[in-house]
């Protein structure tokens, strides 16, 4: 290791969910600033982004589940 580096920890999965579903609903809500785009490329974007914020979820809610039922990280 590099002089002066301190070892990192890396992200837990749901960390990484969170930050990702975050970013996700950032972008859904740009979505909606964006006047310049034609409505057509707007709604198959907003799908898609959809679709992978939901995608996200469930999956959050299945680490939520596997960790109350004391198996992090199962789903």
């Amino acid at each position: 290791m590099a002089e002066g580096r301190q070892p990192r920890t890396s992200p837990t999965e749901e960390a990484v969910l969170r930050e990702l579903e975050h970013s996700l609903r950032n972008q859904l809500w740009a979505l909606t600033m964006r006047a310049d785009l034609p409505l057509d490329e707007v709604e198959k974007v907003r799908a898609e982004l959809r679709d992978r914020l939901a995608t996200t979820q469930k999956r959050l809610a299945d680490l939520s589940l596997a960790e109350r039922r004391g198996r992090p990280g199962d789903g």
